[in-house]
């Protein structure tokens, strides 16, 4: 008998013949399918990835219901059939006149005639891609010296030079379009087979497609996309809020051009272009544009703009010419007729590309929108730190140490600067009284000093002061930082007031006087070249803190290039004592920073890492045996104290005889490079025979002390 399994097994088995025959089937059809397709160009991830500084977002709660619009310009990306092997992806984007362009690989040689085009090249690491340059993209502070000494081939205002493109053989040339020359411009160049990309900003989302299309171009998307996320999150934060004020709350705001007050006559205002919108993207309205909604920068008399009487006027203008502009008002008794004027709500919009102009076409723009958000609407952008996202951008993008001290608002009748201490501080628009407690030594070097009326009294015992500066036995002395004769300091009558903020006593006694006070906390390098932006910005000498801030990096930078190949276990163990000999650098503080940079290891700081001058054991010192010792220079004590003490014997630096006493040079100013090199000729004295000391810092004093380093510490 048969079993009812058994009878079911061949049926089984043939079912599933069938079964497999059909998915063969249906396997071999699709492979034939895939094989007759054109096969994809492989994708490349880009070898350039974004710096490793986190993207901040602003503070307070995150928009989630705010889209950004859809740009003008569409972006499209084809790839060619291949029928043997791969070959490069082309690039085919439709830039801002609607043209098509096809590029055959990211390009490696760039023309760009625009200074905020030139940024976003550089923020996605292909400034070295640029060969050629407009004569305006020279004189942007934000682009590398490497860049800006590129050749120059005219510009979009005045022509170009058509002979040096070529001679350049660029792959693409980047303009803006639609405006004076541009257009003809570009049709030169097109005419002789170089591919033109034509840009043009009318809104932030404008922006958004420019930074995506150049990052197609160059090979870096994954760099543009971090840069336009940057500039997104912030763009939406400032929507979000701006929707939030009524309509019977919005101010009214009038934008003017301010090289048209400085000329007299008719006045040139912003309506229908992107800073013109960009008051209305605060949630204020912009009545020029209201009254002229098809015009971008139509001119009104004087009687025009009384009769809008706005309740706040901006004013566009370049960091060199704001006081010009601003002082034209001050005398002109017609504007003090106007509302903002004598509520004091005039304010510059510092622009373009000199170090402190905040707007700008290109990166820059999102931060001239938040600073303009602030002065608008300070309680409802209260979150929104400009100063510090203009720092994160051009640190994180543009590979550059500009501070937030470096950047100002400008009103009428004041200026806000941000301290050593992060806090703002509104001073008198020009600073012409002043009591320093602490910087009095670089205000020499920025020729500033007709401007103390009061210094600490430690000045007087300062030998550089005293070398460079006689007439500072002259000057009154209401104490220090630490101990103030409050009425003395009152009766002198300053601006600001610079000192150490150690004393909260001190300084609050300061501002109940209503005596600005300017507060100095310094523990790296950094923290002197925020000292040294914040003078410029307070003394308006903005370019000589570039100047002193560069002689400072070519020193340091000098140093760090003849110790770099030098490995970590093989560099020079130091200890740093301070006024006793059982005081020591801890790993928190300039001097440790400048024990860095000279090469060295700061063998103290690795036990107290957070602690700047600490009370420690001479056990202590002996386990650490460092190689080098070196004293501070105001020390009672010299070389001599530890070198014949038999307690300090077994240390490797006084059996060496490596112990040194400091020459003299200022912690906390752009001294520290001298000391930095000093130091690392002590540490690797082979590295730096060829260097004369004495030399350097005598060229160094002369040129911003006025006085030979020499005749200084004497010799």
């Amino acid at each position: 008998m048969v079993s009812e399994s058994s009878t079911k097994t061949p049926i089984i088995l043939a079912i599933l013949a069938i079964i497999v025959s059909i998915i063969a089937g249906i396997v071999a059809l699709n492979v034939l399918q895939v094989l007759k397709q054109p096969t994809p160009s492989p994708i490349t991830t880009p070898t350039t990835t974004p710096t490793t500084i986190p993207t901040t977002t602003p503070t307070g709660p995150s928009p989630t219901s705010i889209t950004t619009p859809a740009a003008t310009s569409t972006i499209t990306t084809t790839t060619t059939t291949m029928t043997t092997k791969p070959t490069e992806k082309e690039i085919v984007i439709t830039d801002f006149r609607g043209k098509t362009i096809t590029l055959k690989k990211p390009v490696e040689r760039i023309v760009v005639l625009t200074s905020y085009w030139a940024e976003i090249l550089v923020a996605l690491g292909a400034g070295d891609k640029i060969v050629g340059i407009s004569s305006y993209v020279a004189y942007d502070d934000y682009l590398p010296q490497s860049v800006k000494d590129k050749v120059v081939v005219g510009s979009i205002f005045k022509g170009v030079n058509i002979e040096q493109i070529v001679a350049l053989n660029p792959d693409v040339v980047i303009s803006d379009c639609g405006y004076s020359k541009a257009d003809k411009v570009i049709e030169q160049i097109e005419n002789i087979g170089i591919s033109v990309i034509g840009l043009f900003m009318k809104t932030i989302d404008d922006e958004l497609k420019a930074i995506e299309i150049l990052g197609k171009v160059v090979g870096a998307e994954e760099k543009a996309s971090a840069l336009k996320e940057f500039i997104r999150l912030r763009y939406q934060y400032l929507l979000s809020k701006a929707s939030m004020i009524p309509e019977n709350k919005k101010l009214k705001v009038v934008m003017i051009s301010g090289s048209s007050i400085i000329k007299g006559g008719q006045l040139s205002v912003y309506a229908n272009t992107s800073w013109g919108r960009s008051i209305e993207d605060v949630g204020a309205i912009n009545i020029a544009l209201k009254e002229f909604p098809g015009e971008k920068w139509p001119k009104i008399d004087f009687e025009t703009l009384a009769s809008w009487d706005p309740d706040v006027i901006l004013i566009t203008s370049s960091v060199s010419k704001m006081h010009k502009v601003l002082d034209v008002i001050e005398r002109d008794a017609k504007w003090h007729i106007l509302k903002a004027y004598k509520e004091s709500r005039i304010y510059v919009i510092p622009c373009w590309s000199s170090v402190g102009g905040v707007l700008d076409w290109g990166p820059r723009d999102i931060i001239g929108r938040e600073y303009i958000a602030k002065v608008l609407y300070p309680e409802i952008y209260k979150d929104i730190d400009w100063r510090n996202d203009m720092e994160t951008l051009l640190t994180k993008f543009y590979g550059l140490f500009i501070p937030k001290q470096a950047f100002a608002v400008y009103n009428i009748k004041w200026k806000e600067i941000v301290d050593l201490t992060d806090s703002e501080v509104k001073i008198p628009r020009k600073v012409e009284r002043v009591v320093d407690l602490i910087t009095y030594e670089t205000l020499i070097a920025f020729n500033v000093m007709d401007k103390l009326v009061g210094v600490s009294k430690y000045a007087k015992k300062n030998i550089l002061v005293k070398t460079a500066y006689p007439n500072i036995t002259n000057i009154p002395s209401p104490g220090s930082s630490f101990s103030l004769n409050i009425e003395q300091l009152a009766s002198l009558s300053p601006d600001i007031v610079i000192i150490w903020p150690y004393k909260p006593k001190i300084v609050d006694q300061i501002e109940a006087l209503g005596i600005p006070v300017i507060k100095v906390s310094l523990y790296s390098c950094n923290d002197i070249k925020r000292l040294l932006w914040v003078l410029g910005v307070i003394f308006d000498e903005r370019d000589r803190a570039k100047e002193l801030i560069n002689d400072m990096d070519y020193i340091v930078n000098l140093v760090q290039e003849r110790i770099k190949d030098i490995p970590e276990d093989k560099r020079v163990k130091v200890l740093y004592l301070w006024s006793k000999p059982t005081k020591v650098q801890g790993g928190r503080g300039t001097v440790h920073e400048f024990i860095v940079l000279a090469g060295g290891i700061n063998i103290a700081a690795k036990d107290l890492p957070n602690k700047t001058y600490v009370n420690v054991d001479l056990e202590d010192i002996i386990k650490w045996n460092p190689e080098v010792i070196v004293i501070w220079y105001h020390a009672k004590y010299d070389v001599k104290t530890i070198l014949k003490d038999p307690a300090w014997a077994t240390i490797n630096a006084v059996k060496e005889k490596r112990v040194y006493k400091e020459p003299y040079y200022e912690h906390w100013n752009m001294d520290a490079a001298l000391f930095i090199l000093w130091l690392a000729q002590k540490l690797y004295p082979d590295k730096f025979r060829d260097i004369d000391f004495t030399s350097i810092a005598n060229e160094y004093y002369t040129k911003w002390y006025g006085v030979t380093y020499t005749q200084v510490v004497g010799g």
